[in-house]
């Protein structure tokens, strides 16, 4: 039997966001063009984390791996909005 082989890390982070990217923009596309708002945009968002976490992990470990996904995105979150901040001041 073979084994399908393992994503190197830069084939994983290419592949991560490249499928993020198309899924967004899906989704982002979708909910304007039926007249949906920001509101609906973060309820699908939940959806989809719930049917990620359901099809992944047996339920018990669900608050593990919330927690572990929020940390995570705050993280990145906070990257990219320091990555385009100019520093002001004189000192």
């Amino acid at each position: 039997m073979s084994e399908k082989p393992q994503l190197t890390a830069e084939a994983a982070t290419e592949l991560h966001n490249r499928v993020a990217k198309r899924v967004v923009a899906e989704i982002i596309e979708e909910t304007r063009a039926a007249g949906g708002s920001y509101s609906d945009l973060l309820v699908i968002s939940e959806s989809i984390l719930v049917g990620l976490v359901v099809e992944c992990f047996r339920l018990g470990h669900d608050s593990k791996v919330i927690d572990l996904v929020f940390t995570a995105a705050k993280a990145r979150l906070a990257k990219v909005r320091l990555k385009d901040l100019r520093a002001e001041g004189t000192g």
